[in-house]
Parts: structure tokens; C-alpha cells; sequence
């Protein structure tokens, strides 16, 4: 606050002078506070506070800075376009930590103003306020006038912090409540049961980076002799990712009703991607055909991360197939592998969050850590696999955040 002289036998004109302004001042206190309750808008709380500093402050210059998402002019009087024009409000006013007196410290950019004024919450900027051309009948009352203004540019410039807090809260639970309808629509769309039975053991696991995520697998039953699965990937994380991987499921699930060969599948699921996204979003695919009589197994590697096989005790993967899904108009060459599988073959496949996946030093969990894994504990149970493998990707992140989405989905073909 400024200070204020003390006379210390005021006289009855200056007590009669006193009431009055504090009166004044009152009555703008009044008409402020009722504008803040009525829940008016920044705009007009503005306004009336431009109309208090001039038509009962007597100040006839102003010029006010408010830090919505940029430096806003939202009070201006008897300011030239070219005095606006020449002020910058990082280089010439943000150095200004304190009320200041500008005849006391000149600066050529401000000339014509009197007084500046900064409201600062948690040491950052909100407004800044110019005062020139201040009518007052003495200093006393000029000194009198400018405590009062800081005191209402204040609870203007907090109660416009607050709104827009408010705001800011009831979005974000808005978008908490989106994301959680979000998240519960993607959990229905992951298969709720795996088969587990003398044929065929399969479990999963899926982590999104966020509450939701692109990241996509799948069984599909196509009778009692055959299934299919997908292991898939959406470009891109959230909410767009998990809208355009619930596409590609309904797609493929669409698809797989139609026909059982995994290239028709492949080229329509491409075309349609083309014609969702017009080729803004891409998607990595693993698709995979079993005939439980005849043990073949049928797959598509479509730019993903090559699935683990572990066959007689040989670990290979499964990377023959074709470029990514939803870039080409026609995707090049599609290579469609078919291989008999001998009892107790293993299929780990997964996406590149969990390889990705990085550490405090930033080093990543990589392929062959996974591959590693997979060597060392594919005998067991799948259930029991994907236990042990999950406390390896927890040990190893500590205490870093998932920095995609990471899914699993491993079988064994008995």
C-alpha cells in the first residue's frame, strides 16, 4: 500500500472530505461485490471497474493488461494506438515486481503514465495497471485514491482467478468423466474370457498409457474348429487412438464374419482405414489363423513387432507379412506364412510399449530382455508367464511412468 500523509488535527472539512470518499469507496465495494456474485463474466466486471477508477477515482488515463492465454488490453482509456503499439508487456512492464511510481523511475516507453501497478498470484504475473492523469484535490487524497484501487484491482483480479479455476476444475472432471466412459467402453471391446482348455491356453494383459489407449487384441471364433487372433497398434495415444482401434476391432470382427482368409482381411481393413482417417493414422498388425484338427497356424505380420514362437524348444519369430496398414492406396506385396505347429508351441505377441518401455537411466527393456524372458520361462503355465513378466516390467521401470501403451497376449497350442 501507498503512504498515506497523517495529519494529526484534521480539520472538520477533512473529516467531512474523508467520509465522503470512504463512502465512496463503499458503495464501489458494494457494486463489485454484487457483479462477483450474480457470477458475471470477466467483461463486465471490467467494465465497472473502468467506470469506478474514472468516473469516482478520477483517473483519466488507464490502461490495463489482463494474462488470459495471452497478454489482453481489457480497460483503455485516452491511449493512443501507437502508445499500445509501442508497449511490450514482457520487456517493459514484467520486470515491475511492486507498485511504482513512474515520475520516480522513468521509463520513456511508459511516459504519459503515472503510476504502475502489478497484481502478481504465486509470484505469477496477472495484470498490470496504468494510471495517468490522476484528479485529485491533494496528495492526501490522490495517495487515499490509489490504496482503494489496488485494494478492488485485487479482488477483481482474484475473483476472475477463481472463476477461471472454477472453470478449469469443472472441465477436468468433465474430461475425468469422458475418459472414464471412454475407458469403460474400451474395456467392453478387450475379449472379457480367453479360451483355457486341452487344446489351446491363452491369457493377456493390456496397460494403457493413459486411462484409454490404440493399443488392440483379439479372439475371434470362426467355428468350432478355428479362431483367429490380432495383436495391434493404432498411431498416436488417447482418446483418437482408442476411437480408431474400436474401429479397426468392429472391422476386423466384421470381416472375419465374411471370410477366413487373413489377406482379404488384411486389404479391406487397409482400404477401410484409408477411407476412416484418409491416411492421417496407420495401424501395426499381427493376425493369426489355428485349426485345432489340423494344427496350421496362418499368419500376417503387418509391420508389427515379430511375435516369439517357441516350437521343439527353438525360439523364432514371426515376421513374414506386409507393410503397415492405412499408409498405401494398395499395400505392396502380402506375404501370407502357414506352418504346422507341434504340441506345446508358445506364442508371445505384444507391442512396442513394452520393448519401449525406459527406465530412471533411460534404458529401454528391449527385445532381447523380452526374448530373454520368453527362453527362460515359456514352459510354464501362460498365466504364471505373464505374472513373471509383469514384475520384470514393473522392476524395471521402478518408479517412471508407462510411456505408451502395453499390451500382451500369449498362447499355447497343447
Amino acid at each position: 500500500m501507498f503512504s498515506v500523509p497523517n495529519d494529526t488535527q484534521p480539520s472538520a472539512t477533512d473529516l467531512e472530505r474523508l467520509l465522503l470518499l470512504k463512502q465512496l469507496q463503499i458503495n464501489s465495494l458494494l457494486e463489485i461485490t454484487k457483479t462477483i456474485n450474480n457470477n458475471r463474466n470477466a467483461t463486465e466486471l471490467f467494465r465497472i471497474y473502468e467506470f469506478i477508477l474514472q468516473a469516482q477515482m478520477g483517473v483519466e488515463r488507464l490502461l490495463v493488461f489482463h494474462h488470459g492465454q495471452n497478454w489482453d488490453v481489457v480497460c483503455r482509456s485516452k491511449v493512443s494506438n501507437e502508445t499500445l503499439t509501442a508497449i511490450d508487456v514482457d520487456r517493459d512492464l514484467v520486470p515491475y515486481k511492486e507498485t511504482t511510481f513512474l515520475d520516480k523511475q522513468p521509463n520513456p516507453i511508459l511516459d504519459g503514465f503515472d503510476v504502475l501497478v502489478p497484481v502478481y498470484h504465486k509470484n505469477e504475473a496477472l495484470v498490470f495497471l496504468l494510471l495517468g492523469n490522476i484528479n485529485a484535490k491533494d496528495e492526501k487524497t490522490r495517495l487515499e485514491n490509489l490504496n482503494f484501487i489496488q485494494i478492488i484491482t485485487n479482488i477483481i483480479v482474484v475473483a476472475i482467478e477463481n472463476k477461471r479455476l472454477f472453470k478449469q476444475q469443472l472441465q477436468q472432471k468433465d474430461l475425468e468423466r469422458d475418459l472414464d466412459v471412454a475407458q469403460k467402453v474400451q474395456n467392453m471391446l478387450i475379449p472379457s474370457s480367453l479360451p483355457y482348455n486341452k487344446q489351446v491356453q491363452m491369457a493377456a494383459f493390456y496397460m494403457p498409457h493413459r486411462n484409454v489407449g490404440g493399443d488392440y487384441y483379439d479372439y475371434v471364433s470362426l467355428n468350432p474348429d478355428e479362431f483367429i487372433t490380432c495383436m495391434a497398434d493404432v498411431s498416436g495415444k488417447g482418446i483418437p487412438a482408442a476411437l480408431l482401434m474400436s474401429n479397426v476391432q468392429a472391422v476386423v470382427r466384421t470381416l472375419a464374419r465374411e471370410t477366413n482368409n487373413l489377406k482379404e482381411i488384411v486389404v479391406k481393413l487397409n482400404r477401410t482405414l484409408l477411407e476412416i482417417t484418409g491416411g492421417d493414422r496407420f495401424i501395426t498388425l499381427f493376425i493369426a489363423k489355428y485349426n485345432l484338427k489340423t494344427r496350421q497356424f496362418t499368419y500376417i505380420n503387418a509391420g508389427h513387432n515379430a511375435p516369439f514362437i517357441v516350437s521343439n524348444n527353438t525360439l523364432d519369430v514371426l515376421d513374414k507379412g506386409c507393410t503397415l496398414v492405412g499408409v498405401f492406396d494398395k499395400l505392396p506385396k502380402i506375404q501370407q506364412t502357414t506352418l504346422t505347429l507341434p504340441p506345446n508351441t508358445v506364442i508371445v505377441s505384444y507391442t512396442d510399449g513394452l520393448t519401449d518401455l525406459e527406465n530412471d537411466k533411460k534404458d529401454m527393456f528391449g527385445v532381447d530382455k523380452l526374448q530373454h524372458l520368453v527362453e527362460q520361462y515359456a514352459h510354464l503355465d501362460m498365466n504364471e508367464f505373464n505374472q513373471i513378466l509383469l514384475h520384470n516390467i514393473n522392476e524395471f521401470r521402478g518408479s517412471e511412468p508407462y510411456s505408451d501403451d502395453i499390451s500382451v497376449l500369449n498362447y499355447r497350442l497343447v
